[in-house]
C-alpha cells in the first residue's frame, strides 16, 4: 500500500493513506478510516487519495498512474472531481517516492505481514524454517521471489544454461523462473568451496510487466570455469 502525502502548491496536501488497511493487505476504499492508494506489485496504483482542500482524488485506471520500482518515479494522471486531472508528470517535474518498504513483519519472521496474510490468511502458518508446499524452498525464500508458497511447481530456479565459445569470451545464455514483482542479479563464482564468495556480474534484469514465467539473458564471459545463480531482488534494491 501507499502511504504519506505529496503536495501540490495550488491544491494542498494529498493523503495517500495509513499504511495500515484494515484487512492487513490492502486499502478496501469503503469507508472514511480504509482509504488509500494500493499498489499492485508491478507499479501500477489504483484506490483514493484524500485532500482537504479538494477532496477524493481517483487513482483508477482511466489515469493510468503508475511508480516506476526502479527508481520510484510516478507517472500518469489522477482525478478530482472540484479541480479536474492532475498530472504526476511532465517535462519539468515529477512526482518521486523516497522509500518502497517490505511492509510490517510484527512476528520477525523476516516475511511481511501482508504476504503472509495474503497467502496462508494468518501470521503463525509461515515463518522462517516452515516449508508449506514442500518444493524445496523455503516459505521465507518464497516471500524473497515472491513465488506461491503453497504451490510446488511455483519456485525461482534456473532451468537452463547454454554457453556458446566465441573469440575468446564464453557466451553464456541463462533462463530462469520470474515474476514481473521482483527484479533479478545474476552472480557468479570461480569455485564452489565455501571459501569463495558469489560476486555481483553487474548484470540487472527487470521482467517486463505482466511476465511472470520465465526469462533469459546472455551474456559474455571469459573463458574459465564459473558457476552462476539468480538472485530475486524486491523493489528499488
Amino acid at each position: 500500500v501507499c502511504s504519506g502525502y505529496i503536495y501540490a502548491a495550488n491544491v494542498g496536501w494529498i493523503h495517500l493513506g495509513s499504511n495500515a488497511p484494515a484487512n492487513g493487505i490492502q486499502y478496501q476504499n469503503n469507508s472514511a478510516t480504509d482509504y488509500g492508494v494500493n499498489h499492485d506489485g508491478v507499479g501500477n496504483l489504483r484506490g483514493y487519495a484524500y485532500g482537504a482542500n479538494i477532496g477524493w482524488i481517483n487513482f483508477e485506471n482511466n489515469g493510468a498512474a503508475k511508480v516506476d520500482l526502479r527508481t520510484g518515479k510516478l507517472t500518469g494522471s489522477i482525478y478530482s472531481a472540484n479541480c479536474g486531472w492532475i498530472s504526476l508528470s511532465n517535462a519539468f517535474a515529477f512526482v518521486q517516492t523516497d522509500s518502497i518498504r517490505t511492509g510490517a513483519d510484527s512476528d520477525g519472521d523476516g516475511i511481511a505481514d501482508a504476504w503472509e496474510l495474503l497467502h496462508f490468511g494468518n501470521l503463525t502458518t509461515a515463518n522462517a524454517t516452515s516449508h508449506s508446499d514442500l518444493d524445496g524452498v523455503s516459505d521465507l525464500n518464497e516471500y524473497l521471489a515472491d513465488t506461491d508458497p503453497l504451490n510446488p511447481n511455483d519456485f525461482l530456479r534456473i532451468l537452463s544454461n547454454s554457453t556458446l565459445f566465441i573469440g575468446g569470451l564464453d557466451s553464456d545464455t541463462l533462463t530462469w523462473t520470474s515474476h514481473p514483482t521482483r527484479q533479478y542479479r545474476i552472480q557468479y563464482r570461480n569455485d564452489l568451496n565455501t571459501g569463495f564468495s558469489w560476486l555481483d556480474s553487474g548484470l540487472l534484469f527487470d521482467p517486463s510487466p505482466g511476465t511472470n514465467t520465465t526469462q533469459s539473458l546472455s551474456f559474455g564471459t571469459p573463458s574459465s570455469q564459473r558457476y552462476f545463480r539468480v538472485q530475486a531482488l524486491k523493489p528499488l534494491p
